[in-house]
């Protein structure tokens, strides 16, 4: 077997939420819980930083994953969805999973593993690369929530973390904000020191309840300035990151040096590979710059859209956007700039809204431009009508900013 064949077993053979919605999400732990036993339970033992959150969390789980890296640590890290290969969602010392050994997970398991989801047999293969490779520590991002996550299945983590609380999944995790923040709290575990990223006072208050439950130290990761250039939204998670990165220092037997820290922090994207946050990509032949970034949510948006306007002080904004069919665009639509160009596009996903019925949606929003259909349609399109001071920004979707890659 190739990778590639083995890589078609896990997207074709499984239900997949980020391909296909709802009709993929599996509720509760069993499912979880056969395949880690089907491994040997390779979650045993493991040294884990877990991080929920509803935004951030990826970039957090990063940053650490990063110091740690620079602090002299064997370190995984799991994170999802990806942006252009599978290997993305699980790495050693920033390194992705090998090809080998997703071939050798698929050879041995397929046909014995009964009926898992895609991200509960991906979790699988990434507990037992970090149990085959002896990491020292791992981060592990949740996949949503936290209560019911495939990941909540470790016993006692270092620390835990929630970056913060906004409204998203709103079918599987709950109506409103404090509905979210329970979920997302299911990751606390008895007298483990929880960290809090910067969130609305509402969630906040579910997450300390919690804490009280579960005899936890709660660190407030407060704020830190902004660096120049970076995302709107970087020093919050930053203060995050540091804020765990501290925590652990001060746990028995581990040691994060402020060197590491420093270094960590500045390079966490050359060290562990992450893409589609505020990156910039090659410009237009205008000479228009190129903005890739994945929000996707209430919040997401309403941090970044200031920010996106203050790159473009005398040119048009142009703005490629997609997004899924379950998404409630009612709740999106407010904060998307009304004066920008839109180039309505969809994802080669099943789960993706077409560009046609999304162009009708936001023309009814007020929110106006063309259909292109694929994602490069729409950047290829908005690339050739850029002016030199204009700027494109990719945006709405995971999977449209990893095909605009």
């Amino acid at each position: 077997m190739t990778y590639e064949e083995a890589v078609a077993v896990l997207f074709g053979q499984l239900p997949m939420f980020q391909r296909d919605g709802p009709a993929a999400y599996k509720e509760g732990l069993e499912g979880t819980w056969a395949v880690l036993a089907l491994c040997g339970n390779p979650e045993e033992g493991l040294q884990a930083i877990h991080v929920a959150g509803t935004n951030g969390k990826g970039s957090v789980c990063h940053q650490v994953a990063a110091v740690l890296q620079c602090a002299g640590y064997k370190t995984g890290l799991f994170t999802s969805p990806h942006m252009r290969d599978f290997r993305e969602r699980i790495r050693v010392n920033g390194e992705p999973v090998r090809e080998e050994r997703v071939v050798d997970f698929v050879t041995r398991y397929q046909g014995r593993w009964g009926q898992p989801s895609f991200f509960e047999l991906t979790w699988g293969l990434a507990l037992e690369t970090f149990r085959a490779e002896q990491v020292d520590v791992a981060v592990i991002e949740t996949g949503m929530g936290g209560r019911l996550d495939s990941t909540n299945v470790l016993e006692r983590p270092l620390v835990v973390a929630v970056t913060n609380v906004g409204l998203d999944h709103q079918a599987f995790l709950g109506p409103d904000v404090r509905s979210i923040a329970r979920e997302k709290a299911g990751i606390l575990k008895e007298g483990v020191p929880v960290v809090l990223g910067r969130m609305r006072p509402e969630a906040q208050s579910v997450l300390l309840e919690q804490s009280l439950r579960t005899a936890n130290d709660v660190h407030f990761a407060g704020v830190e300035p902004a660096w120049p250039g970076e995302a709107p939204y970087a020093a919050e998670n930053r203060a995050t990151a540091r804020k765990i990165l501290e925590v652990l220092d001060a746990l028995p037997g581990w040691e994060v040096p402020p060197a590491a820290v420093a270094s960590g922090l500045r390079n966490y994207k050359a060290l562990t590979g992450q893409t589609g946050r505020w990156t910039w990509l090659p410009p237009a032949p205008s000479g228009a710059r190129v903005l890739a970034d994945c929000a996707h949510n209430v919040d997401g948006f309403a941090r970044t859209v200031d920010a996106v306007r203050a790159e473009v002080p005398g040119g048009q904004l142009r703005v490629v956007f997609g997004t899924v069919a379950d998404k409630d665009l009612g709740e999106v639509w407010p904060e998307l700039p009304e004066e920008a160009r839109y180039y309505w596009c969809a994802a080669s996903i099943p789960r993706a809204l077409a560009a046609e019925e999304l162009a009708v949606r936001a023309e009814a929003a007020g929110r106006r431009g063309r259909a292109c259909g694929g994602v490069a349609e729409a950047l290829a399109v908005a690339r050739a009508e850029s002016q030199p001071q204009d700027l494109i920004w990719v945006t709405g979707s995971i999977f449209v900013v990893a095909e605009a890659h």
